[in-house]
């Protein structure tokens, strides 16, 4: 079954006559409704248009790219790009992804892919796969590939930590028996105390709430990598396709406990949450609620994560972490590329916290000005 076939209308860039390839960038002005085209076809939530258009404030440019004709196309690489001008560099997660079931990704296939790259001007490009098979088929169709990752930058991309994932059953009874005992006991524990579980995609709620994600990172010091902003953008573009919805749970009419929640086809994806010191209890009976509700809207999956530090523990009760393949590097420029190696990255280590906080302000300062011209 072709997804591709149900989008007539949606327009593509065709690329520069002048290089043979058939991947077509996509213009900004189709993005929406490509969220529903990749919706449809069981792509990572990493590859849809919402997801990465958030990045623009933050000085990375979103671009996409498919294989095919406009109106059939077959495949989709979102490529998150840093850098201007011959000094480019790609970060494709999670894919590229295929939109009809029955190809796969041909040598030709994707050395147009790298074709296409160098003509924009691309040093290299890093991929990260939930599929090994594909991860290979880069590597043999490029002429130099590394398995490390040269943009190691992106915090809040997980790369090779584990999520924890859990696979939902149709049963309230058969889910909870794939728990440990302990989800259980807190589950009726939080019933007891009388938190209320509460559902919302209001932007203005998301807003009320984030003092809470604030307050929870200072206390566990740690950075919530993307300001209050951004979250914001993230969930404006998802809830169009009805891809997002902010969870809370309530003591006494107050908001004690919060987690923000997308998702694809198949998988809720738990972004950020937060508790209240002495409401951490309240944290099981939240996401519980929160992943079936996701499994009454469609996903089976609830992805809690990946667990660093004392989120173990707790993730732990629920499922197994998945193992991901490590990152893959294609190399396009080698000149360009060792001069990224041996000159830009140790100075970009010297400044990378200057460098956030200015991606920070760069993206508060941008929507002050949308602001302002509302």
């Amino acid at each position: 079954m072709s997804f591709a076939a149900d989008i007539t209308g949606v327009k593509v860039q065709p690329l520069n006559s002048t290089i043979q390839s058939a991947w077509s960038e996509i213009g900004v002005a189709d993005l929406c409704a490509w969220n529903d085209v990749l919706f449809r076809s069981g792509a990572s939530i990493y590859q849809y248009p919402f997801w990465n258009e958030p990045y623009r404030h933050l000085g990375v440019t979103p671009r996409y790219v498919l294989w095919g004709t406009p109106h059939r196309p077959k495949a989709l690489a979102a490529v998150l790009t840093v850098g201007f001008g011959p000094a480019k560099i790609g970060l494709v997660f999670r894919g590229p992804i295929q939109l009809t079931p029955e190809l796969g990704f041909s040598r030709s296939m994707l050395n147009e892919l790298f074709a296409w790259a160098r003509s924009q001007g691309y040093m290299f490009l890093r991929f990260t796969h939930s599929d090994p098979e594909i991860l290979s088929g880069l590597a043999a169709a490029s002429d130099r590939a590394l398995d490390s990752d040269e943009f190691p930058y992106m915090q809040d991309y997980p790369i090779v930590s584990g999520d924890y994932i859990v696979e939902q059953s149709d049963g309230d009874e058969e889910t909870l028996d794939s728990f440990d005992r302990e989800v259980r006991r807190k589950i009726r524990r939080a019933d007891e105390a009388g938190y209320e579980f509460r559902s919302t995609d209001s932007l203005e709620e998301l807003a009320a709430v984030w003092p809470l994600y604030e307050q929870c990172a200072r206390r566990k010091k740690f950075r919530v990598e993307r300001p209050l902003s951004f979250f914001l953008d993230l969930m404006r573009g998802a809830r169009l396709n009805h891809l997002a919805r902010l969870y809370n749970v309530h003591l006494k009419g107050n908001a004690v406990g919060s987690t923000l929640v997308f998702r694809d086809r198949t998988t809720a994806h738990c972004q950020v949450a937060a508790f209240e010191p002495e409401h951490r209890q309240s944290s099981t009976f939240l996401h519980w609620h929160a992943m079936r509700d996701m499994y009454r809207r469609g996903a089976r999956r609830y992805n809690l994560g990946p667990g660093p530090g004392s989120l173990v523990r707790f993730k732990s009760m629920f499922c197994t972490p998945a193992q991901y393949p490590g990152p893959l590097t294609v190399v396009l420029k080698e000149n360009w590329f060792q001069m990224w190696k041996k000159g830009f990255i140790p100075v970009a280590r010297r400044f990378r916290p200057i460098v956030r906080k200015l991606a920070l302000k760069r993206s508060a300062l941008s929507h002050s000005v949308a602001g302002s011209k509302d």
